[in-house]
């Protein structure tokens, strides 16, 4: 076959068409360019260069409070048999957690990676500002990302892309777009009957954690990222900054001592993002995760809810003189797209052409 498309190619080209026939009906020359409709499955993954291997360069808190099951898959997912491109000496793990009747275990939480710390709180307060503060006093990583919501999954690739924003600047705060595990918002589905067992039949169906990115084939956007990649989040539930900056900034504002925390994570968001020197970077081919699992905002109905709801933006309202409004500042674009997470670019599209559209 070789050696006659070498012959067909080496022979001097004969017009041998007669003037009057028509053109080919399907306008393509022999051997001309073929199109290639979709990228390959397998994503990229970068060289992670270590500047110093005696400087730490991230350091992730994870904060927990009665959600030892899904707090164990958030935990896997933050290993290194699951993230990509990445070792265990490029970070570390701090977990805390605040005691209930159901803690996790210290000896299993340690035995996902070295790079695992566990830290057990006893609180007076129904909040997780002064275990997620006193998870930036801990962390040795000159950047440090926050999960204040210890039942968020993420995508195999948010290590190495949180590394990556921070060689492109020292600045950075990195947020990753937020999603609900189910079709619709937590807070909607459980009306309908969402709960953990069905919750754990999509992840079943999806093989979780063979590959981390069929998380977006069962997932929707959450609340505070239903904009999409291309409109101002609300907040980011895995939240990367400068410890420097952190520390500048005084963490996460202690009065904010709602149950769960209230506003407390949107309000430093916002902070972070609005900072004169910030540079704000989003990865929309990532992804956290929630998990069912009765949370305040979440997982309660009707009037509890709506009842805690009001607690916490007349909280917000009282600390800083009006409602929470999320920062305008642009982000940088990083990282590859899944097949997955395509129709939540192009959902993005669609909502910031309408928003931007002339009248």
């Amino acid at each position: 076959m070789i050696n006659k498309i070498k012959q067909l190619l080496s022979s001097p080209v004969q017009n041998t068409t007669p003037t009057n026939t028509p053109p080919s009906q399907t306008g393509k020359l022999p051997f001309s360019p073929e199109a290639t409709k979709s990228f390959s499955s397998s994503l990229p993954t970068l060289d992670n260069p270590s500047e110093s291997r005696d400087k730490l360069k991230l350091s992730i808190v994870l904060i927990v409070f009665d959600m030892p099951a899904q707090a164990y898959k958030t935990l896997h997912s933050l290993s290194v048999q699951y993230q990509r491109g990445v070792s265990e000496s490029d970070y570390e793990v701090i977990v805390i957690e605040n005691r209930s009747s159901n803690n996790l275990q210290e000896s299993k939480v340690s035995s996902i990676g070295k790079n695992f710390k566990y830290f057990l709180r006893d609180e007076t307060e129904p909040t997780p500002v002064h275990a997620a503060n006193f998870g930036i006093q801990e962390a040795r990583g000159e950047f440090v990302t926050l999960m204040i919501d210890g039942a968020r999954m993420l995508t195999p690739g948010v290590v190495q892309y949180l590394l990556a924003a921070y060689r492109v600047s020292k600045h950075a705060i990195v947020a990753v777009p937020g999603y609900h595990l189910g079709h619709k918002l937590q807070q909607k589905a459980m009306l309908e009957g969402y709960n953990k067992e069905e919750e754990q039949t999509l992840l079943d169906s999806i093989k979780w954690p063979n590959d981390g990115y069929r998380l977006f084939e069962v997932s929707c956007l959450s609340g505070t990222s239903a904009g999409g990649f291309f409109r101002p989040f609300g907040e980011s539930n895995c939240l990367g900054a400068p410890r420097q900056l952190l520390l500048e900034l005084g963490g996460l504002d202690k009065r904010f001592n709602e149950t769960g925390g209230g506003q407390a994570n949107l309000d430093l968001y916002k902070r972070l993002v609005e900072h004169s020197d910030s540079v704000l970077f989003c990865l929309p081919g990532e992804g956290s995760f929630h998990q069912f699992h009765g949370g305040v905002t979440t997982g309660q109905k009707g009037e509890i809810r709506e009842e805690a709801m009001r607690a916490h933006f007349a909280q917000y309202a009282t600390i800083r003189g009006g409602a929470y409004k999320p920062p305008q500042k642009r982000p940088i674009y990083l990282g590859p797209i899944p097949d997955g997470a395509m129709k939540f670019l192009s959902k993005s599209a669609q909502q910031a052409e309408t928003t931007h559209a002339q009248p």
